[in-house]
């Protein structure tokens, strides 16, 4: 496990989790916390890559940032403000899954990066864990589409969302993914294609816990875009924030 602390005192969200540790205070400082979990094995995605750029990103932005590999981290998933994770067919246990559902309830931030909504089991025949990922994150991943795969294209963005407002729209070379996404998600980037728009960052809310999803983050070429890194700040500094019941979440 490795932890970063920020390096500039400015905070971009209240720190849910500060002066907490399971449950019992403590004396550290208020601040905002991340957690990164990455996982998996499937070879096609640059973990490694993606576990670096994450803990600068996030650490920029304001937060101490532990980051693991595997899922055991999210065991102790209730003591982060946000939970950053991208898996590639990672493995969790039932536990797991419900623990990261409970923490987001609860108002924890989730962010949900690429192939993280690719599930292990068939789109046909869902486990009941993979199905509790997928209502969680608001999507899952059906096919890449007809070829090519990958192609250079526009990133658009609703000018009229905090996490995306002032972002210009920024090209990227990148894999395409067609999605299967819940009536509850809002979308908030997207590229055109022949057939319509595909969806490539959405939000939406699980209780008091606030969730994105970034299609990005495939290798090394995206997480050299400037745009791509300030997505991802501003979604953990947007999901951090715990919803009151009177909010939409928006």
């Amino acid at each position: 496990m490795q932890i970063s602390r920020p390096r500039h005192a400015s905070a971009p969200c209240t720190g849910r989790a500060a002066g907490r540790v399971a449950g019992r205070p403590t004396a550290r400082a208020a601040g905002p916390t991340a957690l990164a979990v990455i996982s998996g094995d499937d070879v096609y995605e640059d973990l490694f890559t993606a576990a670096s750029a994450l803990q600068s990103a996030l650490t920029e932005e304001g937060f101490a940032t532990r980051s693991g590999l595997g899922t055991a981290p999210l065991d102790a998933a209730a003591d982060a403000d946000v939970i950053v994770l991208y898996t590639a067919l990672g493995r969790f246990t039932a536990g797991q899954r419900e623990a990261l559902a409970r923490a987001v309830h609860g108002g924890c931030g989730l962010v949900a990066l690429h192939s993280t909504t690719v599930l292990a089991s068939p789109p046909e025949q869902l486990d009941e864990g993979d199905r509790l990922l997928a209502e969680l994150i608001g999507s899952r991943y059906l096919s890449h589409g007809p070829l090519p795969h990958e192609s250079r294209f526009e990133v658009r963005l609703d000018p009229d969302h905090e996490l995306t407002a002032g972002i210009e729209p920024f090209e990227v070379t990148h894999e395409h993914y067609r999605l299967a996404t819940s009536p509850d998600v809002r979308v908030l980037a997207w590229r055109e294609t022949d057939t319509g728009t595909e969806p490539l960052v959405h939000t939406r809310r699980h209780g008091a816990g606030r969730v994105c999803y970034l299609q990005l983050g495939h290798d090394m070429r995206i997480w050299g875009e400037p745009g791509m890194r300030r997505l991802v700040r501003r979604a953990a500094r947007w999901a951090c924030r715990p919803d009151r019941p009177d909010q939409s979440g928006e």
